[in-house]
């Protein structure tokens, strides 16, 4: 299921008149156009018919926000009215609840005036429109039926405009059936899908937020694989746990051995670069024959991998930045192939 959500122009919220705690609007508008950038989308009178009908638990939410409730329609807090406008709705907020007290506070100030809904469509019509010279100018989607999820105040209405983000349309991806009407919009879909894929991960370690780089051992994605941090904001932090990665080296359980080989080389050009002594730790110990490195530059021929000087190293066992990089690539690679196979 593909939730969508909207702002429509002309929706509104207002605090109740009666004198009775609570808010009242319209959160959807019958026939109003709106361009989304990609094409005009309109809701057609009766849309809601089914779903009230059918008395849908819809929820009364806070910026969409399952833990701001105000009110529901099964426990009659909410009620929801299909009106020649479009869908009203009016909602009675406990003063009990601090939510129920600052939103109607937030409204009545004007401080919050729009209005949005969740919904999934059921049912819609497609039809494209062409100039005098049969030039393609619009896409127009007419959304006929739909199931309601939620309907609520908003502080930043999402739908005023063509450069919204299409996340906040599409908070789950964007339906088929739009992604077959508008191939763009499915492209501009699959690049923000990549850029959340590829968002950086982070680790919190004495009282800071470490991404992956910041460990010596990266033994996979997954956080609880990245062990031995040795990159913090301060130098003395830093230093304080290189020391401590040193003495933590033949005690940490390190499964993955090509990336063992990798932490040991990361720790030891941190503790050069602070000029940290490894000290007869097993860290410092020669690596054995099976895990030596063929480069023959210099430095990897007297075991120093980390100063490698061949920047076209391709030797497996070496531990210097081109061979770790490289191994990054096929990574990544690897990743965006199984993406591309797993979305299609």
């Amino acid at each position: 299921m593909q939730i969508e959500r909207r702002f429509v122009k002309g929706g509104n919220v207002r605090a109740k008149k009666d004198g009775k705690p609570g808010i009242a609007g319209v959160a959807a508008v019958y026939t109003q156009e709106y361009d989304t950038g990609w094409f005009v989308e309109s809701i057609a009178p009766g849309a809601f018919s089914r779903a009230l009908k059918e008395k849908q638990d819809v929820r009364c939410l806070f910026n969409h926000d399952v833990s701001q409730v105000l009110g529901r329609t099964k426990s009659g807090t909410l009620r929801l009215e299909d009106s020649t406008e479009g869908l009203k709705f009016e909602c009675d907020t406990d003063p009990a609840t601090r939510v129920g007290v600052d939103v109607p506070a937030m409204i009545d100030r004007g401080d919050v005036d729009g209005c949005s809904f969740s919904f999934n469509v059921r049912k819609q019509t497609w039809s494209d429109v062409f100039d005098d010279d049969d030039h393609y100018v619009k896409s127009i989607r007419i959304i006929d039926d739909l199931d309601l999820f939620d309907v609520g105040p908003v502080t930043f209405p999402a739908y005023t405009d063509t450069t919204v983000d299409v996340r906040s349309l599409w908070p789950l991806g964007i339906p088929h059936e739009i992604r077959s009407h508008v191939p763009e919009l499915g492209d501009r879909w699959l690049k923000q899908l990549y850029q959340r894929a590829e968002d950086k991960k982070t680790k919190r370690v004495d009282g800071e937020d470490l991404e992956k780089s910041a460990f010596a051992y990266q033994g996979s994605d997954e956080l609880a694989d990245w062990k031995l941090p040795i990159k913090f904001s301060t130098a003395e932090k830093t230093e304080s746990h290189i020391r401590n990665a040193i003495a933590r080296w033949s005690k940490t359980d390190m499964p993955n051995e090509a990336e063992k080989k990798r932490a040991r080389g990361r720790i030891k050009a941190a503790a050069k670069e602070h000029d940290i002594e490894l000290g007869d730790d097993s860290l410092a110990s020669a690596r054995a024959d099976s895990e030596k490195c063929e480069c023959d530059c210099d430095p990897c021929v007297a075991g120093n991998c980390e100063d490698c000087t061949n920047p076209d190293c391709e030797e497996p066992n070496c531990l210097c930045d081109a061979a770790q990089n490289r191994a990054l690539l096929e990574r990544a690679r690897a990743h965006v192939y199984a993406s591309l196979h797993l979305i299609a």
